[in-house]
């Protein structure tokens, strides 16, 4: 017959399993009222996996995304604004199938069998891992994904009440923070071409003159207008001068250096925001959009068509325009002199196909 087990063993397992039960909870609470203030889905993303990694001492933590619709939005996000977070793209059919029951945490000690999962230049360094789902409006678009070289550290059948807690504060924080950052950006975004607005551009303008007379650094601004902008409407239509003004924003902000910034001012208006650059290089820029556009062609329907642009540069290196009103007036003012003496015919449609 088995020796009786000693009581005071039982009993000093449960206060032990008790005070690590205690510190996960207070640590799950400490990284939720870290992150619970933060306001878009790159910096909320970012600060929790790191505290995950840190206060859990795991050697990884990254995102899986599925190829869901609403993902496109947030991974386009993720990179505009720079996330640190590593992040793995995956069909959504291969996921549902390597995790199961993706509304609980998935522990799984042989990785060989999710490598899709795992980013490939870790791949070989995974001993096991945990899938933690992560829900916006009920609808599962990926997970947070735990991984350790310990192959011992998840296992299938333990206990995971704590990382399913983790899931569900996860799921509920980054539904919270892409929806207030999706009302911004209704506020401040303009919704044919997806530019900042003019609302945007007063408090960008407003930062940036700051920052110019804090540190005596230059900033300069384009102020453009298509030409003949009206005609397109009128001869092929609203569809194609929506598709028109969308065609040269797009161009508009792959010319762009990181760091500046084009919004849409108004109708065919733009405006062009350019911290650290004197009004000689503005006018460089100036250039280079016009001789770019004059090679890149627009194609719509069975035309190709050439867009045209005039434009207006103005900097604070000039006396007197250290507003954003006589910064806009002044450059508004070089683009009205520019669109009267420029010789090019503006708006045309060349021969053949686009």
């Amino acid at each position: 017959m088995p020796a009786p087990r000693d009581l005071s063993i039982d009993l000093q397992e449960l206060i032990d399993h008790a005070r690590r039960s205690e510190r996960i909870a207070r640590t799950l609470f400490e990284i939720e009222v870290e992150v619970m203030n933060l306001s878009d889905s790159t910096s909320f993303l970012d600060k929790l996996t790191d505290l995950v990694r840190k206060r859990f001492v795991l050697d990884w933590v990254w995102l899986v995304l599925t190829d869901i619709e609403n993902n496109e939005r947030l991974s386009a996000a993720l990179s505009e604004q720079g996330a640190l977070v590593m992040t793995h793209r995956i069909p959504t059919v291969d996921f549902m199938r390597l995790v199961g029951n993706t509304r609980i945490p998935a522990l799984i000690s042989k990785p060989q069998r999710v490598r899709q999962l795992i980013p490939t230049d870790i791949r070989q360094n995974i001993g096991s891992l945990a899938v933690l789902p992560l829900l916006m409006d009920d609808r599962v678009i990926g997970g947070m994904v735990l991984g350790s070289r310990d192959p011992a550290r998840y296992q299938p059948g333990m206990e995971a009440f704590f990382l399913e807690q983790l899931a569900v504060k996860a799921s509920i924080g980054l539904t919270s923070v892409w929806a207030r950052e999706q009302l911004r950006r209704l506020a401040t975004r303009d919704p044919l071409t997806g530019l900042r607005n003019r609302r945007d551009l007063d408090e960008a303008m407003s930062q940036e003159l700051s920052r110019s007379h804090r540190y005596g650094l230059p900033l300069s601004i384009l102020f453009i207008d298509c030409d003949d902008f009206k005609q397109v409407n009128d001869t092929y239509g609203h569809d194609c001068g929506d598709a028109y003004l969308c065609f040269v924003a797009n161009q508009f902000q792959a010319l762009l250096r990181e760091g500046d910034s084009i919004f849409r001012f108004a109708g065919d208006e733009f405006v062009v925001l350019l911290p650290n650059q004197d009004l000689a290089s503005a006018c460089q820029i100036g250039l280079r959009f016009t001789t770019h556009f004059e090679e890149a062609g627009f194609g719509w329907q069975d035309k190709h068509l050439k867009a045209s642009f005039s434009c207006g540069a103005a900097s604070t290196e000039e006396a007197g325009l250290s507003s954003p009103d006589q910064l806009l007036r002044a450059a508004d003012q070089r683009l009205y002199e520019d669109k009267h003496k420029r010789k090019s015919p503006g708006f045309r449609q060349s021969s053949g196909t686009g």
